[in-house]
């Protein structure tokens, strides 16, 4: 029946196998013991527990929990000199036990020798019975006495401690009766003037610092409130908050412990979640939704007068004032009244002026005190992140404006000062709307006239170089300046009579105009060496260099005319209505035979770009064509179109030439 149920023979019972293997066998008692007079199992049972890993011995258990058992206590008896030397008088009486328990009579003097058992039951067991008592007598008469010993000390110690107290409580009226009397001089003080403020004070600072601790139970800070309630109602009826911003000011200051004014943290704009609409999360609403009388009294009457200064006074085209005042007070303002003019004034305010700001469309035009920069940055400090609205607002004005500005005007008024708020987004501004119109201000505008040469344009645009990456700048000098200093320069070498001695001297001239940081980048200082190896050559070919020497860039295939340079001063000046631009495809052509010489791929998209219309290229390493860039080409420079998520990039940026093989290996 069991093996049809699944069991193999020799295995144990059980689903897990661990069960008896044999039948239980039985054990004979031997004589008439009863259970637990000898040990019940059989081996079959002792082999079972060995199997199933149970060793144990109930013998050895219960003896070991035997000596585990914890132990009576052993009775210890205290001599009578013992308990003497306690403190405790002996009777007499107790001092001499007679032992009459044995053969001889004796005087028992340590009873701790004595044991009262084991003596038979006769005269001499009742008089042994009788100095047990006695004994035990003397041991509860000693423990009675320890107990009434230990009372008695507590009962003093309470003694003490209620004495202290109703000393304490007798001075503590003490201590209130005069704070009293000095609340009843509060009150004699009559007056609204500075003088009774004064007087008012005197008391004030009285109760502070001699009256400490009555200042919270007594709550002193209601009684200070109301003394100096209607003083400062009406001298502030005069106040000027814009024109004396610390009226006041020092005397709060002063009373600030017995008016209990915490001192409140400046607005931390990361310590406000994206979500909260306000610039704080009101300290009184979480200090058991109740503003103390000081902070009452603020807001009844400080905030009013100040609120009305700020609506009907005050220019916001001059913060100093305002900010004066906040700085003032902010050690004893509440911070629920700073932020409630912050949030319903100020912002407001200067949103608005943002608003209607508009940026001059040329330099000089606007007065600095005007420029947003100037009534804005000294916000930052109080407000913080909450500025980004009005921040946003200034941003896209100048995105605005910078989209037709002129860069022969010079730099932007504020564009600096606004740098390191903008950040990398105002350099993408400033690349993608000033970079192009540089470049051709260089290429079109800006005449290279050995005979009288102008560097008004080319000084005011090199101002614009602080806003750019150095290579940057540099590329662009080198796509756009450069080649028309390159025919002005291979012209002067190919006149019929050249002065080897000038042209040095302008070549020398030219390098002196160009920072010492611009001088060294890489495309600057290449194009320098090529008009240096064109003078070399010059030298070199003597009078065969009209006929042989050749221009660094084809004066055919740009179909570009750079004025005739001639070394006599009184050389006329060349039209500027016959100059033509440098097409960008020359530029295009240059790329591509870079590319040719570095074994990289420039193939057309047979696209063009969304809004410019512009052809569109793509430069890889890959021969399959993909990875790389894609860019296209304007006025002698190369747009590349980003890949990053930086939402501060914009699509496309400017590309250095020495860049692109770099980018030309991006999968």
């Amino acid at each position: 029946m069991f093996a049809k149920m699944g069991y193999v023979e020799g295995t144990g019972l059980g689903a897990d196998g661990r069960g008896i293997i044999n039948p239980i066998e039985q054990k004979l008692r031997e004589g008439r013991l009863g259970l637990g007079g000898m040990n019940e199992k059989t081996k079959q049972s002792r082999d079972e527990d060995r199997r199933n890993h149970r060793t144990e011995n109930n013998d050895e258990s219960q003896r070991q929990h035997k000596r585990n058992a914890p132990r009576k206590p052993k009775v210890k008896y205290r001599t009578v000199e013992e308990i003497e030397a306690s403190g405790l008088p002996v009777p007499s009486l107790w001092k001499n036990i007679i032992d009459l328990t044995g053969p001889d009579t004796k005087v028992l003097d340590d009873m701790s020798g004595f044991k009262g058992i084991d003596v038979p039951i006769n005269e001499e067991s009742e008089n042994a019975r009788l100095v047990d008592l006695a004994r035990r007598d003397l041991e509860m008469y000693a423990e009675e006495w320890q107990g009434l010993q230990a009372r008695r000390k507590y009962i003093e110690t309470e003694q003490s401690r209620l004495t202290n107290m109703i000393d304490n409580q007798t001075e503590s009226i003490l201590r209130t009766t005069r704070v009293l009397e000095i609340v009843s001089q509060l009150q004699s003080i009559t007056g609204t003037d500075m003088q009774a403020l004064v007087a008012i004070g005197q008391k004030l600072e009285t109760l502070q610092f001699e009256y400490p601790e009555e200042l919270d139970r007594l709550k002193l800070d209601d009684v200070a409130v109301a003394a100096i309630n209607p003083v400062i109602r009406s001298l502030t009826l005069s106040w000027d908050p814009l024109t004396n911003p610390n009226f006041l000011k020092d005397h709060l200051l002063r009373w600030q412990k017995i008016l209990r004014i915490h001192k409140r943290d400046a607005l931390v704009p990361d310590s406000i979640g994206s979500n909260d609409n306000y610039l704080h999360r009101n300290r009184h609403i979480l200090d058991k939704n109740r503003a103390s009388m000081y902070e009452s009294m603020m807001a009844e009457i400080w905030l009013p007068c100040v609120r009305r200064a700020l609506l009907n006074e005050w220019d916001v085209f001059d913060p100093t004032p305002v900010v004066a005042l906040f700085e003032e007070w902010q050690p004893i303002l509440p911070s629920f009244i700073q932020s409630q003019l912050l949030e319903q004034i100020v912002l407001p305010k200067l949103h608005e002026a943002v608003l209607q700001w508009t940026p001059p469309r040329k330099r000089a035009q606007d007065p600095p005190s005007n420029q947003p920069h100037h009534w804005i940055f000294p916000w930052m400090p109080l407000l913080g992140a909450h500025l980004d609205s009005v921040v946003s607002d200034v941003r896209h004005k100048f995105r605005s404006i910078l989209r037709t500005w002129d860069p022969l005007s010079g730099v932007l008024d504020g564009l600096d000062a606004w740098r390191e708020v903008f950040g990398r987004e105002l350099d993408s501004i400033v690349k993608h709307h000033i970079l192009p119109k540089i470049a051709d201000v260089f290429r079109v505008t800006f005449q290279i006239n050995p005979a009288d040469q102008s560097m008004s344009e080319f000084v005011t645009a090199l101002k614009w170089r602080r806003f750019f990456k150095l290579s940057v700048f540099a590329s662009m000098l080198r796509s756009s300046f450069f080649p028309k200093w390159w025919d002005v320069l291979y012209l002067w070498l190919t006149s019929s009579e050249p002065d080897a001695a000038e042209i040095n001297r302008w070549f020398e001239f030219w390098t002196d105009q160009f920072p010492s940081d611009l001088r060294d980048a890489p495309a600057v200082k290449d194009a320098f060496k090529k008009g240096r190896d064109l003078i070399a050559r010059a030298q070199y070919l003597g009078s065969r260099a009209q006929d042989e020497l050749k221009p660094i860039i084809d004066r055919e295939s740009t179909k570009s005319r750079a004025p005739e340079a001639k070394p006599p001063p009184s050389s006329p000046q060349p039209d500027k209505s016959k100059q033509e631009p440098l097409p960008a495809s020359i530029y295009k052509d240059v790329v591509e035979e870079y590319c040719l010489e570095n074994n990289l791929l420039f193939m057309p998209l047979r696209k063009a770009h969304d809004t410019l219309g512009h052809p569109l290229y793509r430069i890889t390493a890959s021969g399959s064509g993909k990875g790389g860039f894609v860019c296209y080409f304007e006025y002698e420079v190369l747009w590349a179109k980003n890949k990053g998520n930086d939402p501060d990039q914009l699509e496309w940026e400017p590309l250095d030439f020495y860049d692109i093989e770099e980018l030309a290996h991006f999968k």
